[in-house]
């Protein structure tokens, strides 16, 4: 120990500067690791904010969305620390949004070597990705969408769509991978277009008299419950749709000839005026079309919409659609990966049926629902609206969103909420920008989401 006893007195300082080098480095790891555990705070909380706002991004302001979910994930006060800056920028098409904050955390045994303060700062990078989604749209084209020629209706929706299409395709000009939507008009009739001649029953084809008028492509509803089923034309064929000549459609003169219908709408597919079907494209041109094409007349039967749409994306109808649909061999099968499957009902209406018109089921008096009465009528439609949002739920195999648009009546609001896939995916819209702003939502709602960077 003769380095204790020397006595040149230069060995003491040393020790005495040793130690406090010695604090000052204990002290750095301390502080440093509390600072380290407020820059892992802010990431996180930084994510869980641009998740959050991008899961809204089309209804909701952004920077006061990353403020909210920032501030409930990064508690006040957390180690001391105070943030002093937070910021989101969202690129043109709404896509990506980057994050960035900024904290001063307080020091404590650093003090000791001349600091009050450390700064972190933490960033992220939110994607808004679409998952491949196939999504069919069964939308209400009835009369009271454009009542006495006001179509305010009528053009809500072609906007509403439109904004739905913008979030799913983005303004990129590519075409995301594996997007399908398909549109499903509907009124008291669903128009699967004039091509799909195969789907038509042939015996009963054979007894028609269309006497030179084209068939314009609607079809009657099958019987014996398959009305309610996604069972293909294999199983059972559609009866098409036919209007005889008849006191309320006298069209055929006492000589055989056939009335022009100009201007009265008579003939053999006198209430098929729906718009047709669109079969599930990525060709966003193709739907703008559709959309644009939407015309409105007619009774509403929502369950006649809602089990076309069901139609349309089950895997059981694979290969009866031709051209796009059978090259991509759409449907896919339920719980393909990476794929998610949904249906958006919208109607403006109760269930409704009038004894002095043909509807997909006849007139009402042929009692294919299981009355004869066009005012009992209505509650038997309902009962087979819930039969197929049921089958549609079943497992989870499909997302169902509903959508109230204008205040349409207690029944069919309580409906449609029962048939959404949970409470949070039915929207009442009673205004145009209501409906506007629940497309949105539906929207982003579909659009999937993941931490990039």
């Amino acid at each position: 120990m003769d380095w204790l006893r020397n006595n040149t007195g230069a060995v003491m300082p040393l020790m005495a500067v040793s130690i406090i080098a010695l604090v000052g480095m204990t002290g750095a790891a301390v502080d440093t690791g509390r600072a380290q555990l407020v820059q892992s705070k802010l990431s996180s909380a930084l994510d869980a904010a641009g998740l959050a706002a991008g899961s809204n991004i089309s209804t909701a302001e952004v920077d006061a969305e990353v403020e909210k979910y920032f501030d409930a994930n990064f508690p006040v006060d957390y180690l001391g620390a105070e943030v002093t800056e937070l910021n989101a920028d969202v690129n043109d098409d709404n896509t990506v949004i980057t994050l960035s904050a900024t904290a001063v955390v307080p020091v404590r045994i650093m003090q000791v070597m001349g600091f009050d303060t450390l700064t972190v700062r933490a960033t992220s990078e939110i994607t808004r990705q679409t998952k491949g989604l196939e999504v069919v749209l069964a939308l209400d084209t009835t009369g009271s969408m454009c009542p006495s020629g006001n179509c305010t209706k009528i053009n809500a929706l072609k906007t509403a769509s439109r904004d739905l299409l913008s979030i799913l395709y983005g303004d990129s000009g590519t075409v995301p991978d594996d997007l399908y939507v398909g549109i499903v008009p509907f009124s008291d009739v669903v128009n699967i277009g004039s091509t799909h001649n195969a789907w038509r029953t042939a015996a009963h084809w054979g007894t028609l008299n269309w006497r030179g008028v084209p068939w314009a492509g609607c079809i009657e509803e099958r019987y014996n419950g398959r009305d309610v089923t996604d069972d293909p034309p294999a199983t059972e064929t559609f009866r098409a749709y036919y209007w005889q000549d008849d006191g309320n459609n006298d069209w055929v003169t006492s000589g055989g000839s056939v009335r022009s219908g100009i201007g009265t709408g008579l003939g053999p597919n006198k209430a098929c005026i729906t718009t047709p079907m669109t079969g599930m494209t990525n060709d966003r041109t193709t739907l703008e079309n559709a959309i644009t094409a939407l015309n409105a007349a007619g009774n509403t039967h929502v369950n006649v919409g809602a089990v076309w749409a069901w139609r349309m994306i089950s895997p059981r109808w694979r290969g009866q659609w031709g051209g796009f649909m059978d090259t991509n061999s759409l449907p896919l099968d339920y719980e393909t990966p990476l794929m998610n499957k949904a249906v958006i009902i919208m109607t403006d209406g109760e269930n409704t049926a009038s004894s002095s018109i043909k509807s997909a089921y006849g007139y009402p008096s042929e009692n294919r629902t299981g009355t004869t009465s066009a005012s009992n009528m209505p509650s038997r439609l309902n009962t087979r609206l819930t039969q197929v949002c049921d089958a549609m739920k079943l497992d989870d195999r499909i997302l169902v969103y509903t959508v109230a648009f204008g205040n349409p009546g207690s029944t069919i609001e309580n409906l449609l909420e029962d048939c959404a896939s949970n409470p949070d995916y039915f929207f009442n819209s009673p205004t145009p920008e209501d409906l506007q702003a629940a497309f949105r939502t539906i929207g982003d709602s579909l659009s999937n989401l993941r931490i990039s960077r």
